[in-house]
């Protein structure tokens, strides 16, 4: 039996509620105010992971009672947790054991031997850039439970910028995304990724006056445009989306780090349009993997014969691309707007992220649909096509308006 996901909704939302009233001893205890409306931030994204978990689940065909079944509601605790909690000895804890239910997935139900380097990967990235963050929790007497620094040092934000993941600290990621099954993929681009840049957020993070957060964005930079060429040459397609989720990512951190309110709304939209299309392509993927037994693009050709396949392909590869009318349009362009207002000369790798996003979905598109197909291939599972392609991401995706965000203005 296929998990039914409001059937467990009396089971995560207490723990949401013991998150959000945990008792704080002072008494203040609170979200820092800043330029957005972090309350409301944190519900919309509570329930783009509880939505998410839900085509987790359909796509991995999880049994009620399994040991998958366990380690996924540990995570969707973990995850819900931290978005709702205003302690940061709580934020802290559910940073930290999100990772163990990841790890879990990925070395239980991994495909390859190389799963094992992957997690000690994730481990490490993880655990020890956390270290500063958790010496701030436990020694200063008063941030202990403010979610607030005045000037933040790279150190003190390395616990998210390595989750986002920054540039140079992404090589986890690809590992992961490689290793990890069809749903840990989904989860891990859709969510956990979005830990990092939440708690960006909720620190006040201002350009113009760091020194360490301009290198910040430099390195950003650096990554938006080095991971589009390594989209460029792979020929793996999941490796080829997880340097895609680090490149658009990048575009998230360099939006939070420069810190006016209309960088910091199209970040978030851009959190949003990404978390709801990444894990639509590693579905994808994972769909023409199930008819090739290959996730190399040179041995999944001739889609044009496969008309339902094809098309859930071709309108993923558009919204990755921000085609209109579809919200990562709208959050790419404000992003970029922001970001140029503050400098111009960045224009010019804007101009080289564009063009190289162009050039790998085309890359793609182009490799997928014409030629012979392999005699390998069979036919995909049709339900999980179906659910592509009835489901309401699509419509979320294309007809989100900008507008909607407004609300998370103070």
């Amino acid at each position: 039996m296929i998990w039914k996901g409001p059937l467990f909704m009396p089971m995560w939302f207490p723990l949401g509620l013991f998150c959000v009233h945990f008792p704080s001893g002072s008494g203040i205890c609170k979200v820092p105010v800043g330029l957005i409306n972090s309350q409301s931030v944190s519900m919309l994204l509570v329930v783009l992971s509880f939505w998410l978990f839900q085509y987790m689940f359909i796509f991995n065909r999880i049994q009620q009672g399994s040991l998958f079944h366990i380690l996924v509601i540990m995570l969707l605790w973990c995850v819900q947790g931290f978005f709702c909690t205003k302690n940061m000895m709580v934020l802290y804890a559910l940073f930290e054991l999100s990772l163990v239910p990841t790890l879990f997935i990925i070395f239980m139900f991994g495909y390859q031997p190389e799963k094992l380097v992957a997690c000690l990967y994730f481990a490490l990235y993880t655990v020890v850039c956390s270290i500063p963050f958790f010496l701030l929790v436990i020694w200063s007497p008063k941030s202990i439970f403010l979610f607030y620094v005045s000037n933040p040092t790279l150190p003190l934000v390395m616990a998210f910028l390595v989750k986002t993941p920054l540039y140079l600290f992404h090589i986890w990621l690809p590992k992961a995304h490689v290793e990890a099954p069809v749903s840990g993929s989904m989860v891990l681009a859709s969510v956990l990724l979005k830990l990092g840049s939440y708690g960006l957020l909720l620190f006040a993070i201002d350009i113009n006056n760091s020194t360490v957060m301009t290198m910040v964005l430099w390195i950003s930079i650096l990554g938006m445009v080095s991971c589009g060429f390594s989209c460029m040459r792979s020929n793996d397609l999941k490796s080829l989306v997880a340097y895609s989720s680090v490149s658009h990512m990048a575009v998230v951190t360099m939006g939070v780090v420069v810190g006016t309110k209309i960088s910091l709304l199209s970040s978030l939209m851009m959190m949003i349009a990404h978390g709801l299309t990444s894990p639509m392509m590693f579905a994808v993927c994972n769909s023409l993997y199930m008819s090739s037994h290959s996730r190399t693009i040179l041995l999944n050709k001739g889609l044009n014969s496969v008309s339902l396949l094809g098309f859930s392909l071709v309108f993923i590869l558009s919204t990755n691309l921000a085609v209109p009318p579809s919200i990562n349009l709208w959050s790419e362009m404000y992003v970029m707007m922001s970001i140029i207002s503050t400098s111009a000369l960045l224009s010019p790798f804007f101009m080289v992220f564009l063009f190289i996003g162009l050039a790998y979905n085309l890359y793609i598109y182009t490799s997928t649909f014409h030629g012979k197909q392999s005699k390998m291939y069979k036919s995909s599972n049709l339900m999980e096509i179906k659910s592509l392609c009835s489901g309401p991401l699509w419509c979320f995706l294309l007809f989100m308006s900008e507008e909607i965000f407004y609300v998370f203005y103070y």
